[in-house]
């Protein structure tokens, strides 16, 4: 009974950490995981329920470590999310989930990090419980080279950040990555492979003529190889004489290039134009002959159009061609034949760096030229 006038009685949802639950259900064949637990809508509380396959989570502990970053996830407008103990697995899932960068050569190398390193090493602790000091001895025993250790510092700065940003940790604690030292982090531990204008003229007639080309491209115009292949007739204006690097491509897939700083438009000199002209010519004639010979021969598997324009289209497929492989097929067999180890695309660019250096370019122009956004990683190449 409410007496007219007095207070309204209501009741108060109180705000709890939840964990949810879990418990098996028959099924037809065997059973499945269930996993309970609810969600606000507005101020209502609403049940929901995931199913999960015990043949993936073979116990309730492998399905709630699964299940780890979306309970915290589910508790972050709680007063509890703070102090409910997030583990660093936790946080990579959440990062991986939300926040990983899609350019694949990228995510490739954070993935290797996360899946190598710093989830075997960090993963089940919470995060209030690892010390800079920690992560400082680990660091300085990894046995990788201080620049791949500055690769891994500088993604768990990221991540603690992220921690912070997301309120697993206190806005008033200090990055405990920040006071975490690497040494040598600039410092290449092996040499870097640097051609001779000589040295190329002998290496480029063992390269077929695809591969020639694509190496021409990257000696006179010091382009990553992902560039180079992810170049499109369209971005070269022959009455200008330049080239626009817009996009790479690495593996099959298209993506943006490196950084803001690598997106720039490129003097073509006009030997390379020619070059590169008379190569768009053949390739056209000989994609024609062929597509004709394919359909003669009536070939199962059709040869792919180059629909989009790339200047060096694999004919099975109609993409890029994939580096890695012909790294591996031509570029080193070419360099051990004058007796060079290790040679790669990206030695072009760094024999680049250095005739121009040789050539008395001034170190601005360089810098823009290499599209790095500081000179200080022009002259680290």
């Amino acid at each position: 009974m409410s007496i007219a006038g007095g207070p309204q009685c209501s009741r108060k949802t109180v705000d709890r950490y939840q964990h949810g639950s879990v418990r098996k259900v028959k099924r037809a064949q065997g059973f499945a995981w269930e996993f309970r637990y609810y969600v606000m809508e507005g101020s209502v509380r609403k049940p929901k329920v995931q199913t999960f396959d015990p043949a993936i989570y073979k116990t309730e502990k492998a399905l709630r470590q699964h299940l780890e970053s979306f309970v915290v996830k589910l508790n972050e407008k709680t007063e509890y999310a703070r102090s409910a103990g997030v583990t660093f697995g936790a946080l990579l899932d959440r990062y991986i989930a939300e926040e990983m960068p899609q350019r694949k050569a990228t995510k490739g190398g954070y993935l290797s990090i996360i899946n190598s390193k710093l989830r075997p090493q960090w993963g089940s602790l919470l995060l209030s419980e690892i010390r800079s000091a920690q992560v400082h001895t680990w660091l300085q025993h990894l046995g990788l080279a201080p620049v791949t250790k500055g690769h891994i510092k500088s993604l768990m700065h990221k991540l603690f950040d992220l921690a912070t940003l997301w309120e697993y940790l206190p806005l008033e604690r200090r990055n405990l990555i920040e006071i975490v030292k690497v040494k040598n982090v600039t410092m290449r531990t092996n040499e870097v492979l640097v051609l001779s204008a000589e040295q190329f003229r002998e290496i480029a007639p063992r390269l077929p003529e695809h591969v020639n080309m694509i190496a021409m491209a990257a000696a006179c115009l010091g382009l990553r190889v992902s560039e180079i292949l992810g170049l499109q007739w369209s971005d070269i204006d022959w009455e200008k004489q330049t080239v626009s690097i817009r996009r790479s491509a690495y593996r099959g897939a298209i993506d943006d290039t490196k950084n803001n700083s690598s997106k720039a438009k490129l003097p073509l000199h006009p030997t390379l134009a020619t070059l590169l002209l008379a190569w768009k010519i053949k390739w056209s004639e000989r994609e024609e002959e062929m597509q004709r010979r394919a359909v003669l021969r009536k070939r199962k598997r059709p040869l792919k159009k180059n629909e989009f324009g790339w200047l060096f289209a694999n004919p099975n497929t109609g993409m890029p061609y994939m580096s890695p492989s012909l790294q591996q097929r031509w570029i080193r067999p070419a360099g051990e034949a004058i007796g060079l180890e290790g040679l790669g695309f990206h030695s072009l660019r760094h024999s680049y760096r250095t005739w121009l250096d040789s050539a008395g370019v001034a170190p601005g122009v360089t810098k823009d030229l290499m599209r790095h956004s500081a000179i200080s990683t022009t002259f680290n190449v």
